[in-house]
């Protein structure tokens, strides 16, 4: 039988594993390409949902609380038109990429990107499947959109949520494991450069000015997460 404070211990990690996929899937939802519906959606729940899940972050609500409000002075200065221009002048620029929102072509240029593109897009991809999250339905942008990745990492801290709930220890480990390796191999080896560039084009106070420095404070702290205290 688990002690009192073993059970304690466990509801940490469950509380902390279900608010690491509420981030996650917000920094998801953020970079998602836009379109009038989404526009709506983080017009009238974006900011609410950010302010909700930051009280839980003792180590990162000093950084995080001041960009909340960044995010909400830019939304409520947008428009579906502003943010529409913005995103594709960032990540599309009708063809001229300022900022890429892909793995691989982030990576390219960097000693670590050995293997072909072809390859790295089917490892992504085998995270996904390997986890349940179907390609061909699930996912709207490439495998290795930043939004793309950022919503596994949504899907399996939920996954890890329930296996603790559960008191899986087996699938505990597997989606932990996977987060890291995820982490590791993949978001965590460009996400940095990814909001750098984002942080050095866009305007500041800009929405993707703003959301790219929350994405790059998160990952420093989802690394301690998963990392330094397993």
């Amino acid at each position: 039988m688990m002690t009192n404070l073993a059970i304690e211990a466990v509801e940490y990690e469950q509380a902390t594993a279900v608010v690491r996929s509420r981030i996650y899937g917000l920094l998801a939802a953020g970079f998602r390409q836009m379109t009038e519906e989404h526009f709506q959606e983080l017009s009238h729940h974006y900011v609410h949902s950010w302010k909700d899940v930051v009280g839980f972050l003792a180590a990162g609500e000093g950084h995080f609380l001041p960009l909340v409000d960044s995010i909400s002075e830019a939304l409520k200065t947008s428009t579906f038109d502003t943010l529409y221009e913005e995103y594709n002048s960032l990540f599309l620029s009708f063809g001229r990429t300022f900022v890429t929102p892909y793995e691989m072509e982030c990576m390219r240029d960097t000693p670590q990107h050995s293997l072909t593109s072809q390859a790295e897009l089917a490892d992504v991809a085998g995270f996904y499947n390997a986890f349940g999250l179907n390609t061909a339905t699930d996912v709207p942008e490439r495998v290795d959109h930043i939004s793309t990745e950022l919503e596994f990492m949504h899907v399996m801290a939920l996954k890890e949520a329930t296996a603790l709930e559960n008191a899986n220890t087996e699938h505990i480990e597997i989606v932990q494991h996977g987060q890291q390796k995820f982490m590791s191999d993949h978001l965590g080896r460009w996400a940095k450069r990814f909001t750098e560039a984002v942080i050095a084009i866009g305007d500041t106070g800009s929405f993707y000015h703003v959301l790219a420095k929350m994405l790059s404070i998160w990952v420093d702290i989802d690394n301690s997460l998963l990392f330094d205290e397993k």
